[in-house]
Parts: C-alpha cells; structure tokens; sequence
C-alpha cells in the first residue's frame, strides 16, 4: 500500500509491504520492519479507531476510511490518501493479474465473463489492515478466477486471467 502524507516539513510517502515499511520524506529514504517497533495491536468490532502499543510505551491510534487513514502518535496528527498504484508497464498486454504483495482476498469485484474498462477493480486485497485494489489494466473480459474472497495469497501469485478486449475500429 502507497500512502501520500503531508506534513509541516513537505510531503512524505508510506509504502507498506507486510510487515516493511518504507518512508520517503523528499530525497530521504529509510525502511524497517513493524515488528521491530510494534509491542500489540488492539481492535473493538464496534470501534472503527485501532491502537496500537508500540514498545517505547507510546501509542499510535488511527482510523481507515475508505481511502485515507488517519493516524495520532505522541501528540501529532496526520492523515494521508492511498496513491493509486502506477504499474511500470502502463501498456501491460499479459492476460495474467498477479498479486502485487502477500495478502487476503478481500473482496472480488467480478465474475467470470464480465467485461470491464481498463482501471476498473477486480478485487481488494488486504495486508495488515490495509487493503490495496487490483485493476484492470485495459478493456477486459474476465476468462478465470484464480482465488476466492478469504484466499491467502504471496506475491506474484495469479489471481485473475483476461483476455484483452480490442476496440472496435470504424
């Protein structure tokens, strides 16, 4: 997951892939790994607002919704915006969407047979509370669905198979 923050030094961008984090605040850049700072995390079914104990005996509180989270930490509040995921090869032609990190099947948002416009979602994936959408990369028909919502997935694992649509020359 791509999260954009704005802070009072300038904008900072989170990138989380299970359990690495990396941060990039302008042309600094650092990672680390969230067991090495997190103590236990509590969530309530009823309270949406998670906390977090992390082991300097700090706690970290935030707050998904929809695409933007809000956190507090140690007297400081930020909210950040998930960035939608720029794939290198916008032009992608492969018929295979494969998983782009290690997560759970959320939510599929197809069937098999249903067409779609590139950048459509196909289905959610979730990885340490946080969920990242699949597209489609380009007019599509769905031919297989590999995984099932509940499906644990690793990374590069294929999920859906396509078949590209080509637009109707006149």
């Amino acid at each position: 997951m791509d999260y954009l923050f704005e802070t009072k030094s300038g904008s900072a961008s989170v990138f989380v892939s299970g359990s690495k984090v990396r941060v990039r605040l302008e042309k600094d850049s650092f990672s680390f790994q969230l067991d090495d700072w997190i103590k236990e995390e509590r969530k309530s079914d009823t309270n949406p607002l998670r906390s977090v104990f992390m082991n300097d005996g700090s706690i970290l509180q935030y707050l998904k919704v929809r695409n933007e989270i809000f956190l507090h930490w140690k007297g400081e509040i930020w909210s950040g915006k998930l960035a939608e995921r720029q794939y290198e090869g916008a032009g992608q032609t492969s018929p295979e969407i494969k998983s782009p990190m290690p997560g759970k099947v959320v939510q599929i948002s197809t069937e098999v047979g249903r067409e779609h416009k590139g950048g459509e979602t196909l289905l959610i994936l979730e990885a340490m509370k946080m969920e990242n959408a699949v597209k489609a990369p380009y007019p599509c028909r769905v031919e297989e669905i590999r995984k099932a919502q509940g499906d644990l997935v690793q990374q590069d694992e294929v999920l859906i198979i396509l078949h590209r649509i080509e637009p109707e020359k006149t």
